[in-house]
């Protein structure tokens, strides 16, 4: 008996140096890959990252959270930019809030690579899915610019790691409150996350067990009901707390005094989300999700896939990346029943992320490739889950070994061709976007000093 347990303590013991060790290493090289997007970080400026940065510099509550679709960015970046001048000497607003969001980048990543390897083994797997991850252009470029993409679609993929982690073990109190807050966050950075509540109520209805007892679906329903329930009404008093008391709106004045002037901002006609001329749904999803995972070319109406030119220079890498993604679905529609009887409940949160994400963000303004960032996490996932079907157990290391090398090779592609035409020319000196009115002022943040020593 005493052999058995001195036995039982080695292996232990063992396990927790392997994932300490694994913990290390993942800190070193996520660490490596941040001080190689500091290098090379992005002095890009646009609209909106000039916008929300002029807005946090302006040192006023009134201004963090003008933008209703998302009170936590500038509100969080005003409590960041407080910190970093108190520690530093830098004052260099633009260049703090970028390493902002790539500190935000690089520990989600640090935290993808882990989560995956824990559920699911296989950490060199985990870092090769994690880097294709990171390399995609949309995720890449977010990660080094003042904009709000970033922060909320890493949110949006550790809330579904959280219903994953529920639904295939057990839910309590605290698990939900947990993850509760987790969702609030989620809709404190962008708005338009208010379309993933279904997320919630399947994950809960899912669970098979409460506190490793039995789960009633009676009680099921009724636990996602309050969930939900409270859930927003924390967004709802939040919303109507900052129009109110902070920003002192009211519902008798006209014009932007008004709260719903302030509430539905975005959402009024000739504002963001309108389009003056018919929407063509397919070329916006086409578009937003192309460039979410290659160097973008500006919004235009020309295909860069050309099917009569596979091989071609100009069109070689979109059409890889479009027949890469084509034989992914159809592998995962050839292979659906094995891919639900291994992963019935990863993939049935998953398609209540994804569904109503890409059916929104193409109804919506889906030329823009910042609605697809989150979605192209998601579609990470899902290629891991459909390759992950096909593993025949007598070949299990050979697939995983196949997959991996699949990966790495895909993560070093992304990463040539999106730092040659992307991150690379974007690091080269101060550039602008489209400016029209305050340029004057960007162009004053622009002359950062960090960049003079």
């Amino acid at each position: 008996m005493q052999k058995l347990l001195k036995s039982n303590s080695k292996k232990n013991n063992k396990l927790r140096s392997i994932n300490t060790l694994i913990i290390v290493s993942l800190l070193i090289l996520v660490f490596f890959l941040f001080l190689f997007n500091v290098r090379f970080l992005s002095r890009f400026f646009d609209w909106d990252s000039s916008v929300y940065a002029l807005n946090i510099q302006r040192n006023r509550l009134y201004s963090v959270f003008f933008n209703p679709h998302h009170l936590g960015f500038e509100s969080s970046g005003f409590l960041f930019w407080k910190i970093w001048q108190s520690l530093f000497h830098n004052f260099d607003i633009m260049f703090a809030l970028r390493i902002r969001i790539l500190l935000f980048s690089c520990a989600f990543i640090y935290s993808f690579i882990y989560i995956i390897y824990k559920f699911y083994g296989s950490i060199l797997q985990a870092i090769a899915l994690g880097a294709c991850v990171f390399f995609s252009q949309g995720f890449w470029f977010y990660s080094n610019h003042n904009d709000t993409p970033m922060i909320h679609s890493c949110l949006v993929c550790l809330l579904f790691f959280s219903f994953v982690y529920i639904a295939n073990t057990y839910a309590n109190k605290k698990r939900l409150l947990s993850i509760g807050l987790l969702q609030l966050m989620t809709l404190y950075f962008h708005q338009s996350n208010a379309i993933l509540f279904p997320m919630a109520i399947i994950s809960i209805l899912i669970t098979e067990q409460w506190n490793g007892k039995e789960f009633p679906i009676a009680k099921r329903f009724y636990t996602a009901f309050i969930y939900c329930l409270l859930v927003g009404t924390f967004i709802v008093a939040s919303y109507l707390f900052v129009g109110f008391i902070i920003l002192e709106r009211d519902l008798h004045s006209f014009g932007e005094k008004h709260f719903s002037y302030w509430m539905f901002l975005y959402a009024a006609q000739e504002r963001w989300g309108m389009s003056g001329t018919e929407k063509n749904y397919f070329l916006y999803f086409y578009r937003g999700i192309g460039d979410s995972f290659l160097n973008f070319q500006g919004v235009n109406s020309k295909f860069r896939v050309d099917l009569f030119s596979p091989l071609s220079l100009k069109n070689a890498a979109y059409n890889g990346n479009l027949f890469f993604w084509l034989l992914i679905i159809a592998m995962g529609i050839l292979n659906l029943r094995t891919m639900l009887r291994k992963f019935p409940k990863e993939i049935m949160i998953l398609a209540t992320w994804l569904i109503p994400s890409i059916l929104f963000y193409s109804w919506w303004e889906g030329y823009f490739f910042e609605f697809w960032v989150g979605v192209t996490i998601g579609l990470w996932l899902l290629s891991f889950y459909v390759l992950r079907s096909l593993e025949i157990p007598l070949l299990l290391n050979t697939f995983r070994a196949s997959t991996t090398i699949l990966y790495s090779v895909l993560a070093l592609f992304l990463f040539i061709f999106n730092f040659t035409y992307s991150t690379l020319p974007r690091s080269k000196g101060v550039q602008y976007g489209y400016l029209e009115g305050f340029k004057d002022k960007v162009e004053r943040i622009a002359k950062e000093k960090i960049y003079n020593n």
